[in-house]
Parts: structure tokens; sequence; C-alpha cells
């Protein structure tokens, strides 16, 4: 009796009550940022197992379903449990083996041909700056001046780099030690959080279907119904968006990177395969992925080939075309439905939040929320009984606000107004 005499007051009061605590919350988060971040950054760091593992299950579950299904179809699970054990079993572990055997042929590939790379690099040093040299006196050869000209200032950059080696980096060389040997740390606590992140992967490849149908019932349980399916219908949505773009993304950044190395084989250039794995690697990052990994690969052939960079360069810039126009969309289709301009801002935006991990997934993240908002308007555009259609509004000046209907603009230019 009392509850319903009084429920107006209640609810103002316990919004008046929820304002203040979420005021005092962000006052606290503004007054303490630098201790809240530290304080998050270490909530990731300890999760970061766990994140290895969500998004690596997330990576192999197409795969993992494939091999359950090939053992035990859908419509004959739970009919044999020893069965369903063998095939959550055989899928697990060739997730696995697939995984360590993708890095191993990885490390075997990439690391000797850095080591040898990075040794003959070196070797070719004087040569190189002959080389330069070289190069500049066949361009200006019929201008002695501006050849003249060109040699002084390469001469200075290089006494200059020779200079920077003696009074900078030799006398701090203990300080970046110290800087590598905790890159070397960071490093091996990388390595460990995968490698416990493959443990996390195997639980949650063969559990995803229990959390789905808990995170279900939590809904329809706490939520309204159309509430609960909602959700569960933009979850599914989200899925598949995350899904069809990595996935894709990544089948296209190997066929990339395959292409680039042919190509730098077919035209004898040094370092092809260390040079086409970095390109394949900075090509999942979408639009400027292609040019991050051009410019330490131009600049380690520029030292030993100015003529292979060059040659680099025009194969960079044929294989972004070719990706962006061709390639990309061919695998990748309309799965985010995102136009160039919004492609580019969210990019930007998101990499700037999250640096390389937000330029990556910046692209579906930014669709899924331009879904919400554009299922926001329709809704309140319905509500206010407006039209919905997107060309009505192109091609309308203004809505009547007697009759409701959209005015054209060849109404108002014959009219006068």
């Amino acid at each position: 009796m009392f509850r319903e005499k009084h429920r107006e007051r209640i609810a103002w009061g316990l919004t008046a009550f929820a304002v203040t605590a979420a005021s005092l919350v962000v006052y606290f988060i503004i007054r303490n940022s630098n201790e809240v971040k530290k304080f998050i950054d270490d909530i990731i760091g300890i999760l970061m197992p766990v994140i290895y593992g969500c998004v690596m299950a997330f990576l192999w579950a197409p795969l993992y379903d494939r091999i359950r299904n090939a053992i035990v179809p859908i419509k004959e699970r739970g009919k044999n449990k020893a069965l369903d054990v063998v095939s959550r079993f055989t899928a697990t572990m060739y997730c696995i083996v697939m995984i360590f055997a993708l890095v191993t042929a990885l490390i075997s590939m990439v690391i000797p041909q850095l080591i040898s790379g990075f040794m003959e690099l070196y070797s070719r040093i004087p040569d190189s700056v002959n080389s330069v040299e070289t190069l500049i006196e066949s361009i200006f050869h019929d201008n002695p001046e501006a050849r003249d000209t060109a040699l002084r200032y390469y001469e200075q950059l290089y006494n200059g780099a020779i200079s920077w080696v003696n009074s900078n980096l030799l006398p701090n060389i203990n300080k970046y030690l110290s800087g590598i040997t905790s890159g070397v740390m960071k490093l091996v606590g990388v390595l460990s959080s995968f490698f416990l992140g493959i443990i996390v992967m195997a639980y949650l490849l063969n559990m995803k279907e229990h959390l789905a149908v808990q995170c279900k019932r939590a809904a329809y349980a706490l939520l309204p119904l159309n509430a609960a399916n909602g959700l569960v219908e933009e979850m599914r949505y989200i899925g598949s968006v995350f899904s069809k773009f990595i996935v894709g993304k990544i089948i296209d950044s190997v066929i990339v990177g395959v292409i680039c190395y042919v190509v730098m084989a077919l035209l004898k250039m040094p370092f092809a395969l260390v040079i086409s794995v970095i390109v394949a690697c900075t090509n999942v990052i979408p639009f400027f992925g292609p040019f991050i990994g051009a410019v330490p690969s131009v600049l380690i052939l520029l030292m030993v080939n100015p003529v292979s960079a060059l040659q680099f360069t025009v194969l960079i810039l044929l294989l972004q075309q070719f990706d962006g126009n061709i390639l990309g969309p061919k695998i990748l289709g309309s799965t985010t439905g995102v136009s160039s301009f919004w492609v580019l801002f969210s990019i930007l935006f998101f990499g700037g939040l999250w640096g390389i991990i937000g330029m990556i997934i910046g692209i579906p993240t930014f669709a899924v929320i331009s879904r919400q908002f554009m299922k926001i308007v329709d809704r309140h555009l319905k509500k206010k009984k407006l039209p919905e259609d997107p060309e009505v509004y192109a091609d309308m000046e203004r809505i009547d606000p007697e009759s409701g209907l959209p005015v054209p603009k060849t109404h108002l230019h014959s009219t006068g107004k």
C-alpha cells in the first residue's frame, strides 16, 4: 500500500541517487585518472592470457566446428557421448597442432633469414655507400655542378650518421642494452601469455555452446522479451561481422604476402622472404597497412640496392591498388557496409584509442556502432510517423509540419521560395 502510494517519489529518489552516484564515480575517475589507468592496465595485463585465448578461439572456431561436424554431424550429437568426446578432442588437438605448425614454420623461415639478412646488410654497408655515390654520378653525369652538390649532401648525411653512432649510440650503449633487456622480458611475457592463451582457447572451444546457452538464459531472465531478442540478434550480428572481416582480412593478407614474395623472387630482390612476411603482417591493418610495412622494407633495400628499393616501391603501390580495388572486395565483399570515408575515420579514431589493435578491429567496430545508431534513428522516425527511406530525404527541402509530408526541392524552387 505504501509502495503504491509513493511510487513516483520512490522513482524520483532512486533516479536522483543513481545520478549522484554516477557523478561521483565520474569525478573520482577524472581526479585519479593516472591511478585508474594504471589499475586498468594491471587488470588487462593479468587477463592477457584470457584475451589471447578469446581471440584465438574466435579465429579457430570455424575450423573446430568443421572438424567436429565431419566426425559427428549436428543432428547426431548427444546420441553417442563417447564419439562426441572424441570429436571435441580431435578438433581441439588439430587446432593446437596447426597453431604450433604455423608458429614453427614462421620462425624457421623468418629468423634465419633475419640473421643472415642483417649480417649481409652489415657487410654491404661500405659497398652500399659506394653504390649510392656511383648512382648519383650516373644520374648527374651531364651536370657536374648538380653531381657535386648531391655528393656533398650525401657525404654530410653519411658523416652525420657516423657521428651520431660515435657520439650518441656507443657512449649510451648500456642504456640501449637495458632497453633491449626490458624488451626481451616483455617478449617473454607475451610468449608466456600466448602459450597460456592456447590453453584458454582449448577450454573456450569446448565450452562455447554451453557459454552461449548460459548467456541466452541470463539475457531472457534479466531483460524484457523484446530486449532479450534484440540482444541475441545483435550478438549474432557482431560475431558474424567480426568473424567474416578478420578471417577474410587474414586470407587477403596471406595472398598479398605470397604475391609480393613471388614478384620479388622473380626480380631477384634481396630479403624477399623477410620483406614479404612484413608486408603480409602489416597488410592486416586496413588502408595504412601496406605503407606501414613498406617504409622499413624500402629503407633496408635502399641501403643494399637502391634500384631494388625503387622496384619494391612500385610493387607496393601496385599491390595496394590490386588489394584495395580487386582482391579485398572479392574476399571481404560487403562484410561491413562501411563507406570509404568512414573506413578512414574508424581506422584513425580507433587506432588513436587502441593502437594497432584498434586499427585492425576499427572497421567492424564502427559497423556495429553505425548499425545500432541507424536502428535508433529508424525507431524514432517511425515513432514520429516520418519517412524512414533515406532516398526521401535526398530530394526534399523540409517536412511540412501540418501534413507531415516531405516538400520536394522542385516545389520550393517553382514557387520562388
